[in-house]
């Protein structure tokens, strides 16, 4: 496909169906005043009972709802030129307006707590606040945890300054910084951008991925001091808040709202301890079929059997997308055909577009895709991953209310990586030889190696750096590369030599600044394998139950969601039967390669 091709209108995502003009996005932008002046009738009056917590509730819907919708234009439009002042102005206007209003509205949850026992457990059970009961339970919940009315407005008012961090971050990786060009063994140039960092390292030519491994791994460590100190400061201000609002620590902090226990996520930790033999052993078998007598972090994702080691076009992996979400169901299908005809994805890479992937959209828009799709297997797992999320975001918005259709983190990963699971195994029945076969496997404990355990290995950082700042460690770069290298050591065993710029790989992680996001990636992970291997195999059972927590959205809390559809996270046996699928696959791959 040309360049030009690329930039046809069906490549690229309708944000004009969400707002056709900038001047109808004013237009919605000064009704936010209007809509707050509403909301602030309930002042002072939430103690009167449910009619006036119905009125403040549904006021504070339409104003989270038109907030909502102008943040996601705003940031879309951004995020396809981080170069432009203009839309980034946009995005930085409506980032500072939700801040304002968060603090216009922070004597809402002080004052409902203020509401005596035995009225709010009458609010449970008055029929005018069905929709919001889950909502009111989660609030009583947080109790403990909520300032008072001046103390959440303070808190408030500092929000937009508090995540200054990740926009340095940011805006330092997408806009400011450039890789010098890679060298392939005939000494050619080749461009090393985000985009197309991980291509270069599928390439056969190792000159290549060892150049482009090191000029993209230069850039960080030249800001490693800037990245480490604004990685600090997000620390810092994550261990100050949960102090602030009197959590035991910044772990638990951030997983009170999924009502999941440090026991989980230490549970995940221990399983992946207990599963680094069989990756040891996957890394050893890479090192022997490339015949490297030094295995090195760049030799990673090189493809190991020649099956799949060509460009895929995009129509054809839109294809193969399609193919592998069969198993769901001729309703899901129509939806995700609605997806790819009604411009829900941005596909293409474009100079100072957002690097990465992701789903987004609010309520009332489609659930839009951010792509940058350059032909590799990998990108096409990554497109049946984020469509998804969508297409989890279109269910639930379609079947529930808007305050029950924002599902949690913890339960978002679960319907994308199911839906990598399903391609996988379309893919390998479809699959005529032996090569094939093989890629795929190989493709798969790439995903076990990236998913499960090197998400599993991030999560063990955040936790350690929170704990260091905790315990009044300094996390200066020098500290933060040491610790960081000792966790790739014992990931990534005695075959893999670890070059300099791995030690510096935490400073180009976005999700450090997410708040103990990445170890749902991991739990979802072993839940998806649990969910495609049952759906790919005709179990009606499991896939109505898993249409039915696609459509659930958050209407109940996370745990009880996955543990109705079979999942139970409190127990390690989801984890341990991922483990032991990833040394099935191991023992299947090793025996072809013996054939």
């Amino acid at each position: 496909m040309t360049e030009s091709s690329k930039e046809q209108k069906k490549y690229r995502w309708n944000l004009e169906s969400l707002y056709p003009t900038l001047d109808l996005w004013e237009a919605d932008f000064n009704l936010l005043e209007a809509h707050l002046s509403e909301v602030q009738k309930w002042k002072g009056r939430l103690n009167e009972g449910s009619a006036s917590f119905l009125g403040a509730f549904e006021s504070m819907e339409r104003l989270d709802r038109l907030l909502e919708k102008l943040y996601s234009y705003a940031s879309h439009r951004a995020d396809e030129d981080t170069r432009d002042s203009v839309r980034q102005g946009f995005s930085s206007r409506i980032r500072s307006r939700a801040s304002q209003l968060s603090a216009e509205l922070a004597w809402f949850e002080p004052e409902a707590l203020l509401v005596p026992d035995a009225r709010f457990v009458e609010m449970l059970q008055d029929e005018k606040l069905n929709a919001y009961t889950h909502r009111l339970r989660m609030l009583r919940r947080s109790k403990p945890h909520t300032l008072s009315e001046a103390e959440e407005k303070q808190l408030s008012v500092l929000s937009d300054a508090l995540g200054g961090s990740y926009k340095v971050f940011n805006l330092l990786q997408n806009a400011d910084m450039q890789f010098e060009t890679a060298k392939d063994c005939l000494g050619a140039s080749h461009s090393v951008s985000h985009a197309t960092f991980m291509r270069l390292l599928e390439s056969e030519d190792r000159e290549l991925r060892k150049s482009a491994f090191q000029n993209y791994g230069k850039q960080f460590v030249q800001y490693r001091n800037t990245l480490g100190a604004t990685l600090e400061t997000h620390v810092k201000k994550q261990v100050a808040i949960a102090k602030v609002r009197k959590f035991k620590n910044a772990i638990s902090a951030s997983l009170f709202s999924d009502q999941v226990s440090e026991k989980v996520y230490d549970q995940l930790i221990g399983v992946a301890h207990s599963g680094l033999p069989q990756l040891h052993r996957w890394f050893a078998l890479r090192k022997k079929i490339l015949k490297l007598d030094e295995y090195r972090p760049y030799d990673q994702f090189v493809p190991v059997v020649p099956g799949l080691n060509r460009e895929i076009p995009y129509e054809e992996a839109l294809d193969w997308v399609l193919a592998g979400a069969r198993p769901l169901g001729d309703a899901y299908m129509k939806d995700l055909r609605t997806a790819i005809d009604d411009r829900w994805v941005d596909a293409f890479p474009r100079a100072g577009k957002r690097s990465g992937a992701y789903s987004g959209g609010c309520y009332d828009s489609y659930p839009f895709v951010l792509m940058n799709y350059n032909g590799g297997l990998n990108e096409l797992f990554t497109l049946s991953h984020e469509l998804g999320h969508s297409m989890h975001s279109l269910l639930a918005r379609r079947s529930q209310s808007y305050v029950h259709s924002q599902y949690p983190i913890l339960l978002a990963e679960v319907a994308s990586t199911t839906n990598e699971m399903l391609l996988h195994f379309h893919w390998m029945d479809q699959a005529k030889d032996q090569n094939t076969r093989m890629s795929l496997l190989a493709h798969l404990f790439l995903q076990f190696r990236s998913t499960f355990f090197r998400q599993t290995m991030f999560a063990e950082f955040e936790q350690l750096i929170h704990r260091l700042e905790e315990q009044g460690e300094p996390l200066t770069a020098e500290r933060l590369s040491g610790e960081y290298r000792a966790l790739n050591t014992k990931f990534h065993g005695e075959s893999v030599i670890l070059d300099p710029e791995v030690d510096v790989e935490w400073a180009r992680i976005p999700h450090f600044y997410y708040n103990f996001y990445v170890y749902k990636y991991a739990t979802s992970f072993a839940a998806a394998q649990y969910f495609a291997r049952a759906i790919y195999s005709g179990d009606k059972t499991v896939l109505k139950n898993y249409l039915e927590f696609l459509n659930s959205g958050g209407s109940d809390d996370p745990l009880k969601l996955l543990k109705k559809a079979g999942v139970d996270l409190e127990s390690p046996e989801i984890l341990t039967a991922a483990v032991r699928e990833f040394k099935t696959a191991l023992d299947q791959f090793e025996s072809d390669l013996q054939k």
